[in-house]
């Protein structure tokens, strides 16, 4: 069997764009932007989960939209919601550059260890009382509150 293979030619090529969108029509190529970074310890939790891997996220090249049926949030990029995570900052830096990605490295936030005072004993016993009262009065106090208490007693008896 003898085929003999010819150049495709179109019958009816698709027209160009008559409109001031033609940027629409054929965007401009444009190097994807990426964030590596090292995720936070959650503030939910005590746990470290999560926090050892290094993630790479896709910065979106379209704004989203609200889908008009639904009202749900939508997108056009594909690689918006696209996170890769690394086991070091090294492997997700060279995955980065090996795709031909323009990159951008934030390193972790170093945490302060706040180092707590410890607590002193005190040399001498806190003073209950910020005035000092002589005993003489202490009695004449007591004595008054006393009084009338015995005194509404018989009343009610």
């Amino acid at each position: 069997m003898n085929i003999e293979l010819k150049p495709r030619i179109e019958l009816f090529p698709a027209p160009a764009p008559a409109n001031d969108n033609v940027e629409r029509w054929n965007p401009p190529a444009q190097r994807r932007r990426v964030l590596i970074y090292k995720p936070a310890k959650s503030s939910m939790t005590s746990g470290r989960a999560g926090t050892k891997q290094w993630l790479l996220e896709y910065k979106p090249q379209s704004a989203p939209f609200i889908e008009p049926l639904m009202g749900w949030t939508g997108s056009t990029d594909p690689m918006a919601h696209l996170r890769l995570s690394f086991p070091s900052r090294e492997a997700a830096v060279a995955y980065a550059e090996r795709q031909g990605l323009e990159y951008e490295v934030r390193e972790p936030a170093i945490t302060a260890q706040i180092a707590e005072p410890k607590a002193q004993p005190q040399s001498q016993p806190m003073a209950l009382w910020p005035i000092e009262v002589p005993a003489s009065d202490w009695s004449d106090l007591l004595i008054a509150q006393i009084g009338p208490v015995a005194s509404n007693r018989a009343l009610a008896a």
